[in-house]
């Protein structure tokens, strides 16, 4: 005859469960921690920032990363684009922790690159709507103050006179750069970048992300 556990009994081998994952030493082993004036558990084998989350893909190395229409992305191949960014951000545009870096465009290879160079660097990112309209891109960009903004052809010619407030960095885009522009192929070329990130002194709690609601 089967004896079912009752339900007390189920949620005590939860429990238990639970506690011995999340003990001291255990896998999931967490504590609690000051974060911002607020006691919070934390768990201690916790990747402690984007950048280290980016580090651990170029073990993938020459496998596919991103694919876009006929376009192939290799890990490696990620890797050097996103070195080379990160120094361009760090280098001319004071990229750091405190800092944030905005994202104007299509769902492209660029978007996701854009992500790991700033956030390794220790910036936030500030995803903007590729559908909004121009009042969005100029509230967004004057709330966040980003220190540079990353865009492509079609944002940059809804932007409009409001691009020239920010330095840009534009990707596909054949029509004549603004002044204040650098071409996403210069500065975030694979042949040109240096073999390590740029240093950066990041905290497990500094910004990493900044979206605004859009109903998407």
């Amino acid at each position: 005859m089967t004896v079912e556990p009752s339900a007390s009994e189920l949620v005590d081998d939860f429990n238990a469960a639970i506690a011995a994952l999340t003990a001291p030493g255990a896998p999931f082993g967490w504590t609690v921690r000051d974060v911002n004036g607020a006691s919070v558990r934390v768990y201690d084998n916790a990747i402690p920032d984007m950048r280290a989350v980016w580090a651990m893909s170029a073990a993938h190395g020459d496998k596919d990363y991103l694919v876009y229409g006929d376009e192939r992305y290799s890990y490696t191949g990620a890797h050097a684009r996103v070195r080379a960014l990160a120094h361009h951000l760090r280098t001319e545009h004071g990229a750091g922790p405190g800092t944030r870096v905005a994202v104007s465009m299509r769902n492209y290879p660029e978007w996701v690159l854009s992500h790991w160079a700033a956030t390794s660097v220790g910036a936030a990112v500030v995803g903007m709507n590729s559908w909004w309209t121009r009042p969005e891109m100029e509230f967004a960009l004057d709330d966040s103050d980003p220190v540079a903004l990353i865009i492509d052809g079609e944002r940059l010619e809804r932007l409009g006179p409001a691009r020239d407030g920010v330095p840009l960095i534009v990707t596909r885009h054949d029509g004549e750069l603004p002044a204040t522009a650098r071409a996403w192929d210069m500065v975030a070329d694979p042949a040109t970048a240096p073999g390590a990130l740029p240093e950066a002194d990041i905290d497990p709690d500094d910004d990493a992300l900044i979206f605004y609601t859009s109903g998407t």
